[in-house]
């Protein structure tokens, strides 16, 4: 266990910003936090980094609880990427080195070198911070946390204000790091799929609250007789469904079929492929029902499934594939 959470709640002013009945992050893996702007991803992410103490309830860590306790001994153990890194004047050198000087490190010429190696912005040693584009100032701020060995590391947006070839590159970068690593990750994104693409695990929030909800394929409408009318469409839900105004269905949940399917699934949607795209390792294809689902298959489930753009699919979920809140 990472992190664990009971009965938290968090407020600026008299305003909940956040909270959360009981979460628990686990240790050596990636996690990704997705929600809507607002949805309080930012404020948890300071708590994890241990920027903000909770208002109210129990922050444990690695077992530990820090409810009371003086949190700069903590700070150290994590490493945090805020969404607009700062770089201070210098060299790209200049601003890892005096991280190391700052922890009193050493071998500091030999660390930096690995790390920049380990980013591919080997070119950027030299270079003034302040100079730097986008995705390389995004990729020497994470060099600068990645060289002192935190213990987790919590990215917020990273993908925020980089350009397709550096959301890519960082996409890459962040899929393989806790399997190669063994170290625990956990970033923000407000690209829902994204999330779900990269991550081992994902917490979904809305309005400061978990919700056991993708946030992916969402509708709104009312619970009607075991099913969620959204208007254009009716949704079968599980037994015991009773009420909720939101309806969301996992992408990686959605079986693409090329002809109607005889099983027990039983949501059935005949649509066109309108977007076949790469995601983090797998595949979008966004299929239009009418409304748009999307969907997270792999490459080898492409292949067999031969499809094109503006082919006619089938999108087939099983009833309790479908999360209502």
């Amino acid at each position: 266990m990472l992190y664990k959470l009971n009965n938290l709640q968090h407020f600026y002013g008299n305003k909940l910003a956040l909270s959360l009945e009981q979460l628990t992050i686990c240790e050596g893996q990636t996690t990704a936090l997705i929600g809507a702007n607002g949805s309080g991803k930012s404020t948890l992410l300071n708590i994890l980094a241990f920027l903000e103490s909770p208002s109210e309830g129990e922050l444990f860590f690695m077992s530990e609880t820090l409810n009371g306790k003086a949190l700069t001994p903590y700070r150290r153990r994590v490493g945090f990427l805020g969404q607009k890194p700062f770089m201070l004047r210098g060299t790209v050198d200049d601003n890892i080195d005096l991280a190391l000087r700052i922890q009193g490190k050493k071998q500091r010429a030999e660390k930096i070198r690995q790390v920049l190696q380990q980013l591919e912005i080997s070119h950027c040693a030299r270079q003034h911070a302040k100079q730097l584009s986008g995705g390389e100032l995004q990729k020497v701020a994470l060099a600068r946390m990645l060289v002192l060995e935190p213990e987790v590391l919590l990215l917020d947006e990273p993908f925020s204000y980089l350009d397709q070839a550096s959301v890519k590159s960082l996409e890459i970068f962040l899929q393989g790091f806790s399997q190669q690593t063994g170290q625990s990750l956990i970033f923000s994104t407000h690209d829902r799929l994204q999330g779900f693409a990269l991550a081992d695990d994902v917490l979904a929030l809305a309005e400061g609250r978990q919700v056991h909800s993708p946030l992916i394929n969402m509708f709104s409408g009312q619970v009607l007789n075991h099913e969620f009318d959204a208007g254009v469409m009716r949704i079968i839900l599980p037994e015991g469904v009773k009420d909720g105004r939101h309806a969301s269905i996992n992408p990686q949940d959605i079986v693409l079929s090329v002809d109607a399917l005889v099983s027990s699934m039983r949501n059935c949607f005949q649509g066109r492929v309108v977007t076949i795209a790469e995601e983090g390792g797998s595949v979008r294809v966004n299929v239009d029902t009418g409304v748009i689902f999307q969907v997270l298959i792999t490459y080898q489930a492409l292949h067999e499934l031969n499809i094109k753009l503006g082919d006619a699919v089938w999108v087939n979920f099983k009833s309790n594939s479908v999360v209502v809140f």
